[in-house]
């Protein structure tokens, strides 16, 4: 990937979630662990879609 920015839209339960969360994963899987600041932010236009999303992303592998 490029690492540019995406505009997806889908219907809910396509994988829109998986589909920018698991790059980003794999992306920071590579990196050293040395960083102390946030390296990544998801931004939702509501609080209850941010819990899904947070949910989403918890049942996620940890290694990628």
């Amino acid at each position: 990937m490029s690492r540019r920015d995406v505009l997806a839209g889908a219907q809910t339960g396509t994988g829109k979630t998986a589909a920018f969360t698991l790059p980003m994963l794999h992306l920071l899987s590579k990196s050293n662990g040395q960083h102390r600041s946030p390296r990544c932010l998801m931004l939702t236009p509501t609080r209850e879609l941010a819990a899904q999303v947070g949910e989403s992303v918890r049942t996620y592998p940890i290694t990628i």
